[in-house]
């Protein structure tokens, strides 16, 4: 039975591409197409806290940060990817790499850009959803598996297009930036 290298899903028949990504389908996945290198998003302990309002508020600051965050169940642990863990320490010291002044509400029309970054290549790649679709793979040749998410991005796309024909604008109050 044949396999797609990039999303692992199994055929049935004599299917010759993947349905979702459009990558040719090979016979066996090898070792590494079936345990791919994960300790990038290995999660890693940030630190633990004394109380649960102490781990909100880091919580929050690290969201508003766009750094994931997941807290250890019934505990006090907070957990950020591996690859994160740096960026999210200098955050909590306030030391965060932005520099630019923030703005204090953000209007959700302007939220219609995405980015996708390569797994393969690391290559960013920017998408107005108002004016292009999300293209099926990177410059390199490596097929994005949007199989799970492409519905939420068309109704993503939905809404911020109704956004942008509206007569009123929708704004997000961003919290103010500790010192």
């Amino acid at each position: 039975m044949p396999f797609c290298p990039n999303c692992r899903t199994e055929y049935v028949g004599d299917a010759s591409r993947c349905a979702d990504c459009g990558t040719e389908l090979v016979a066996r996945l090898s070792h590494r197409d079936s345990s791919p290198d994960l300790s990038a998003t290995r999660p890693e302990l940030l630190c633990d806290v004394d109380s649960l309002v102490q781990a909100d508020l880091i919580e929050s600051q690290l969201r508003a940060a766009g750094i994931p965050v997941v807290r250890r169940p019934r505990g006090l642990g907070l957990f950020v990817a591996a690859s994160r863990a740096e960026e999210a320490r200098l955050v909590m010291a306030g030391q965060s790499r932005s520099t630019a002044p923030r703005p204090e509400t953000l209007g959700l029309s302007e939220l219609s850009r995405i980015r996708l970054v390569c797994s393969s290549c690391d290559k960013a790649t920017t998408v107005d959803l108002l004016e292009e679709s999300v293209p099926a793979a990177c410059s390199c040749g490596h097929y994005f598996d949007l199989s799970a998410v492409r519905p939420v991005l068309d109704r993503y796309r939905d809404l911020m297009r109704t956004l942008d024909n509206a007569d009123f604008e929708i704004e997000i109050e961003l919290p103010e930036a500790e010192e």
